[in-house]
């Protein structure tokens, strides 16, 4: 049976399997994100066995598929007229063919799902002095730096209250900053993202301290933290392996618009 899914630890206890693979799935169901989620489930035995993720809450929605082979392309078939004209997927494998005959694609390209296998505690030797926390308040300048360094990026203002933004100013502007997509001490879930420095100020390590300052302050709150990648950014890849983070997953990304 398919239908729309509300119920928390339904949801946790078929994303908790693996969580790095579902790590947006755990983060959303934090009361921070859930009103802008729908979850669709296919249950058999009166249990979940696939979940397939709309989430609202930006400009464009997004819609996450993973899970197996047999079973998502058969849910995603049965609620795809309850689908958005225009939404961005992550998905695994060849999942985007069951969109062929109602959208057109836009391919976004194969990205990584990292997640932090080093120590915290190891950090703290880095000067991270000079990084300072980001409130809404600063949201005007970050607003800014995003659109001259980052503008295909997934920020939204109401993601600053989440209280994980850390960034380097410079006569009072932000030069550099690193935040997250999601966070929930509840869950013990991060997952960094809208991590970027400005065209001027690249090359001189403000991005790595920045994402240092934003991972000590999960020191105490949360032990499970996760980050998506695109392959071919090898210099992020390189920055991200040196602090601690390894591959779990790969993933694809795509933009549909419904013929």
């Amino acid at each position: 049976m398919i239908k729309q899914i509300k119920d928390k630890d339904s949801l946790y206890n078929r994303f908790k399997k693996d969580v790095f693979l579902f790590a947006y799935h755990v983060g959303d169901l934090d009361d921070f994100y859930f009103s802008d989620c729908k979850w669709f489930g296919l249950e058999e035995n009166d249990q979940i066995v696939e979940v397939i993720l709309l989430y609202s809450g930006l400009k464009v929605p997004t819609l996450l598929l993973f899970g197996s082979n047999e079973k998502i392309p058969y849910l995603v078939e049965e609620v795809i007229d309850k689908l958005p004209n225009k939404f961005y997927c992550h998905y695994q494998g060849n999942f985007h063919e069951i969109f062929e005959s109602d959208y057109q694609m836009t391919f976004l390209g194969t990205h990584l799902k990292l997640k932090f296998q080093g120590e915290l505690a190891n950090l703290y030797n880095i000067d991270t002095n000079e990084i300072v926390h980001l409130t809404e308040e600063d949201l005007p300048n970050l607003l800014s730096l995003y659109q001259e360094s980052y503008p295909e990026g997934y920020f939204v203002p109401f993601m600053l209250k989440s209280g994980k933004y850390f960034g380097v100013k410079v006569d009072k502007k932000i030069v550099s900053v690193a935040g997250v997509h999601v966070f929930s001490s509840l869950y013990n879930i991060a997952v960094l993202g809208n991590i970027t420095t400005h065209p001027n100020f690249r090359g001189r390590g403000l991005a790595k301290k920045c994402t240092v300052r934003l991972l000590k302050s999960f020191d105490g709150e949360v032990d499970q933290i996760g980050l998506n990648v695109k392959e071919n950014n090898s210099i992020a890849l390189q920055l991200y392996e040196n602090l601690g983070f390894r591959l779990h997953s790969t993933y694809k990304e795509a933009y549909f618009e419904r013929i």
